[in-house]
């Protein structure tokens, strides 16, 4: 926003909110989820980190001191077999599958867990499991990791509030069909906190139920990314929602 869509200065906002949204906002689990992958991306990319500060607060900052490190950082060096891996996943879908949700997680959860900013959390607490790594956020009760995780979903949604608010754009927020994917969890926790930040929120599986359709029916038979339809049906809820309100767009 800040560095293209500001100068633009639109009249609406719209942040499309994906089911693993709330995964790769947080470092630590998009560090499970992405393994050594992340590791050798990371070193040349320059994007905005979102740190935290000793009283516990998340704050916005283009570099991190030399004594803070990033939970990637964290991890141990990869094996020959780990590497041997990456170079599978890179050309293999199912190589992925596996390595994502089994191989690559059980190998980095005890180095991640013990990171600094996180040792904390396994103190006296239930530890994070396999299964909280594999589903978050679709379950119902969270260990301190996940409510940790949600944190920094919460802390995004603010910052593009203030930034709507300073610069007199409205913010709406298209939740897409993944959300309600696998159970209502993830649907609810986004909604609550944007009730928080007063950011509307459009519900693209609801409007795709009001058409007679499944809300899988939006996406390809093995990815949840959306098809030509689920294209279309958001284009569709976010017109609608448009057309109620016709002072988004001075009429």
């Amino acid at each position: 926003y800040d560095q293209y869509a500001r100068r633009l200065h639109p009249e609406l906002l719209v942040l499309v909110f994906v089911y693993n949204d709330f995964r790769d906002n947080t470092p630590f689990f998009r560090a499970m989820a992405l393994g050594t992958w992340v590791r050798e991306k990371r070193k040349h990319r320059l994007e905005p980190i979102v740190r935290k500060r000793p009283d516990g607060d998340l704050e916005l900052a283009w570099s991190l001191p030399q004594d803070q490190q990033l939970p990637w950082s964290a991890l141990p060096p990869a094996p020959w077999t780990a590497r041997a891996w990456d170079r599978v996943v890179q050309r293999s879908w199912l190589a992925g599958r596996l390595y994502g949700t089994s191989f690559g997680v059980i190998r980095d959860l005890e180095a991640l867990t013990r990171h600094l900013d996180y040792a904390a959390l396994s103190e006296g607490r239930r530890r994070i499991t396999l299964s909280e790594v594999r589903k978050f956020p679709t379950q119902r009760d969270l260990s301190p990791f996940v409510e940790d995780a949600l944190q920094y979903t919460r802390f995004a949604l603010a910052q593009f509030k203030q930034r709507a608010d300073r610069d007199g754009v409205e913010l709406i927020i298209l939740a897409t069909h993944t959300l309600k994917d696998r159970g209502i969890h993830s649907f609810e926790r986004m909604s609550e906190m944007a009730a928080t930040l007063d950011i509307p929120v459009i519900d693209q599986a609801d409007y795709i139920l009001r058409q007679g359709a499944a809300p899988l029916d939006a996406q390809w038979p093995h990815d949840f990314h959306w098809n030509p339809a689920g294209h279309q049906w958001a284009a569709e809820a976010l017109l609608e929602y448009i057309e109620q309100r016709p002072d988004i767009c001075d009429g």
